[in-house]
């Protein structure tokens, strides 16, 4: 499957400008894709009521979207969903995450079937970060590429192989794939590598981890890397072998 089109609006959520545009701009990903679906997507049922967004939508529209998907004027159906009324797929649709921040970016990156994503924040900079995970586009600004994530070659080569061994579908749920974590981090941590925890959620998003799940892998690696003394390698089996592979493949 294509990779969803990732965009992000800078301009106040509470200027009419913003969902404008965000509508303008779901139309256009829609007519490239040849899909007809938009959902937007807020926190709760309630920001369609006396806020910004219902004022945009108009008292006709949020009845209507109340009651399941609405005609727009160039043949697309608008639907309005929660995070808690959207599950797993978005069904080819290309969302509007209206008053966006981190923790509904994350679940709009864990989505299923998304054709696109248009972002518009609530307070500046509250997407910053999902924009530097997918070098997503910002409008009124030349397109960037994705930028790199983690540059320590070994690293990644090493947070590769674990993603090749973990089942992501249930990340470091099950015992064994969180002990393979543990000692794939304490080794890197062991060779004198740098934290790269604060970027280790996004790698492992765009590698294909849920986002639960990939904040889980960065938070083991902080716990790791907080650590006061470098681990002993001795109870991991051929960690220098492992490492070793890890370098020579990188």
């Amino acid at each position: 499957m294509k990779a969803p089109v990732r965009l992000l609006i800078p301009i106040d959520a509470h200027d009419a400008e913003s969902f404008r545009l965000a509508l303008g701009y779901a139309q256009k990903i829609c007519e490239t894709a040849g899909t007809r679906d938009v959902i937007l997507l807020t926190h709760t049922k309630h920001q369609l009521d006396h806020t910004s967004l219902a004022r945009f939508l108009g008292p006709a529209a949020v009845r209507a979207l109340n009651k399941g998907p609405m005609l727009l004027s160039w043949g697309g159906r608008l639907s309005a969903e929660t995070m808690k009324t959207l599950r797993y797929s978005a069904h080819n649709a290309v969302l509007i995450v209206y008053y966006a921040e981190p923790k509904i970016l994350d679940f709009a990156d864990g989505l299923n079937s998304v054709t696109g994503v248009v972002a518009v924040p609530d307070i500046p900079g509250e997407a910053d970060a999902w924009v530097a995970r997918w070098g997503a586009i910002v409008h009124g600004q030349a397109q960037q590429a994705p930028p790199i994530l983690i540059d320590d070659p070994v690293f990644v080569r090493a947070l590769e192989t674990l993603s090749t061994v973990v089942n992501l579908s249930t990340g470091l749920g099950h015992p064994r794939d969180k002990d393979m974590a543990n000692q794939i981090l304490r080794i890197l941590r062991a060779k004198g590598h740098a934290d790269q925890s604060a970027n280790i959620k996004s790698w492992a998003i765009r590698r294909g981890w849920r986002p639960d799940d990939a904040g889980d892998l960065a938070a083991l690696a902080r716990k790791i890397w907080a650590l006061k003394a470098k681990p002993s390698l001795s109870a991991i089996h051929d960690a220098n072998g492992r490492y070793q592979r890890w370098a020579t493949e990188a």
